[in-house]
């Protein structure tokens, strides 16, 4: 789009005022569109259950969430008892689940058309749908988690575990790394090497297949 401004400046005014009053209209013209482009949100809630709350900034300022809420990067999301959120990312429909008493931080950066994602939980348990090919990481205290199109449940508390449940998973900690299969657990702890192990169908959770997948009509 071609911007054509003129400034109609009285011979008086000087010609640093004249420079200043062009530079304001051209900030104008192309600041709402460099505005718009750099806060656009990452990730939409599907749905909430109970009591979900939103930080925005990181400011101590709680907001409560609901469904079509949408998150920029740096948002934090914290669900209080029986509570549930569902979440979608804007850029390639991949689903996360938050379960109750947990807190997480939602961290995209955008290259392209993609968001890399990475997920920042330091209490709490969350389910994911990845989609194939996108960049997604769940980081806790205890360990880091690569996953490339996959399904998974994650845990954090004293160590950090992941239920492979689809795809392929990469775990890593301060001492080592290990790839999960579809049907492994892995368990990890900051200090230690990262163990991994056949999970049985009891040990398996289910609390986010008990949930109705929803759709919600928006823009991505």
């Amino acid at each position: 789009m071609l911007f054509r401004i003129a400034c109609h400046i009285s011979p008086q005014k000087s010609r640093l005022k004249r420079l200043f009053a062009c530079l304001m209209l051209l900030l104008v013209a192309f600041a709402p569109p460099l505005l718009a482009q750099n806060e656009k949100d990452i990730a939409i809630f599907l749905k909430t259950v109970g009591q979900v709350q939103l930080n925005r900034n990181g400011n101590g300022q709680w907001y409560l969430a609901k469904r079509g809420s949408r998150l920029h990067s740096g948002n934090i999301v914290q669900t209080g008892d029986k509570s549930l959120a569902s979440i979608v990312f804007t850029d390639d429909k991949s689903l996360l689940k938050v379960r109750s008493k947990s807190r997480i931080t939602i961290n995209g950066r955008r290259e392209d058309e993609q968001i890399k994602k990475t997920i920042l939980m330091r209490l709490g348990e969350l389910w994911a749908k990845v989609t194939k090919g996108s960049f997604y990481r769940v980081e806790t205290p205890n360990g880091v988690a690569a996953v490339k199109g996959t399904q998974f449940y994650a845990f954090s508390g004293d160590t950090m575990r992941i239920f492979c449940t689809d795809g392929l998973i990469e775990g890593e900690t301060n001492r080592g790394k290990l790839l999960l299969y579809p049907g492994e657990v892995a368990e990890m702890r900051r200090d230690a090497p990262p163990t991994k192990r056949p999970f049985t169908a009891d040990e398996l959770p289910n609390w986010a297949a008990d949930e109705t997948e929803e759709t919600l009509e928006v823009e991505f």
